[in-house]
């Protein structure tokens, strides 16, 4: 009787996964066509379903050619495929567009690795540096991604002169940045701030 109730359970954990999933993949509840479309792709992306994102974030763009997440996720699709020339083209389109900054931060860590591919590490650098501080800013650097950079930084192939960046430096510059008179400023300061570590100008 007991393994009789934990089958049906089970069946019916997994028959309502599908109705989610396959309510996600119609794009069911969603005002706008792109925004469904992308968010069909991101289930898919994260079902290791590669191909099919790509479909579907090719269509949020081709729905709304300003819909700068798409961008950014189907170059996550061409980094996967080891497409890099691609990516950079997809991700570098994506931040021209109007972008929330989670999407900023992570959009300047995919152009790190697609540039560590093609083998510009100077590019590389510079995009995981403000990848860095963004995460910082937005209390999004855990100890476990300090690590991931500071291997990062390591394999890159740089001048002499660049080997020894340390990480933790430019967190603890970022950070003295966060805490200090900028801080206590409006959200609109912030945002100032944030958009000026994206195009690299801090």
């Amino acid at each position: 009787m007991k393994k009789t109730f934990t089958s049906i359970r089970t069946k019916t954990t997994l028959i309502g996964m599908s109705l989610i999933v396959a309510a996600l993949l119609t794009g069911c509840g969603t005002k706008n066509e792109a925004a469904g479309l992308h968010q069909t792709g991101t289930v898919a992306f994260m079902l290791n379903k590669d191909k099919a994102a790509s479909v579907y974030f090719e269509k949020a763009i081709a729905s709304n050619p300003e819909y700068g997440p798409s961008y950014i996720m189907l170059g996550d699709c061409y980094l996967r495929e080891g497409k890099y020339k691609e990516a950079v083209e997809s991700i570098n389109k994506g931040l021209q567009l109007e972008l929330d900054q989670g999407h900023i931060r992570l959009a300047h860590r995919k152009l790190a690795r697609a540039y560590k591919e093609l083998g510009d590490s100077e590019k590389a650098l510079e995009h995981i540096t403000i990848y860095t501080r963004m995460s910082v800013w937005q209390d999004k650097f855990t100890p476990q991604k300090i690590s991931e950079t500071e291997t990062f930084v390591a394999e890159l192939n740089l001048p002499e002169e660049k080997k020894n960046l340390a990480v933790d430096k430019i967190v603890q510059e970022s950070a003295k940045a966060k805490s200090g008179p900028a801080a206590a400023e409006n959200q609109e300061d912030d945002t100032d701030f944030l958009d000026m570590i994206s195009f690299g100008l801090i």
